[in-house]
């Protein structure tokens, strides 16, 4: 009789389900889209703010849609995203009730932001060239961020890219609102792109009968 000793270890469940739900939740590139089209009007907001005269309404509104639009975008996405799917999508991705965030989670989520946030904006600006270091440091943030969420290899791609763009960018003495205009961008233009392959790809799939 073998020993039970003598099979690999099966991994954590909660794990494996996690990954595949995660899998399961980018199979159609509606995310990378979403978050594209999001880094886009950063991107121009950010632009904006360097072309339009300070006084300008119009340089207003771009801060105000940066410091408030942005966030209401990033809350209500997921929303949306579900919604498009039970409309549209339902025969190829079925009907999933994503289980609500938990506290734990959420305040993990508001201490991280917080901390890169007081990291970027409080410690580095005390550094000699402080635009430099926030863009770099935001480009690593990022990168590490789209490469540990989703660990698939386009995610991957995407963080290294972002994190080398905001390395470029920091060494190229730009301002930081171009800077940012640059690197949200570049990284949202790849995240729509990649989002549109894969959603071109996710469509022409057959749909088998009762599937």
């Amino acid at each position: 009789m073998t020993s039970s000793s003598s099979f690999p270890p099966a991994g954590d469940p909660n794990a494996i389900a996690k990954r595949l739900i995660q899998r399961a939740h980018n199979r159609d590139g509606l995310p990378e889209i979403a978050v594209g089209l999001t880094f886009m009007l950063v991107g121009a907001l950010s632009y904006a703010q360097v072309l339009l005269p300070r006084e300008s309404i119009g340089f207003k509104a771009a801060v105000l849609a940066l410091a408030l639009l942005i966030p209401v975008l990033c809350m209500g996405t997921p929303r949306a995203l579900s919604w498009v799917r039970r409309r549209y999508l339902i025969e190829r991705v079925g009907y999933v009730e994503s289980k609500p965030i938990c506290r734990k989670q959420i305040g993990i989520g508001i201490t991280f932001a917080a901390v890169a946030a007081l990291v970027l904006f409080g410690v580095v600006t005390q550094f000699s060239q402080p635009d430099r270091w926030v863009l770099a440091g935001t480009g690593l943030f990022g990168g590490a961020i789209a490469a540990l969420s989703c660990q698939l290899p386009r995610f991957v791609i995407g963080g290294a890219l972002m994190a080398a763009t905001g390395m470029v960018i920091a060494f190229a003495g730009v301002s930081l609102q171009i800077g940012f205009a640059v690197l949200f961008g570049f990284q949202g233009l790849l995240a729509l792109i990649s989002g549109a392959v894969v959603f071109l790809g996710f469509i022409r799939q057959t749909v088998e009968p009762g599937e």
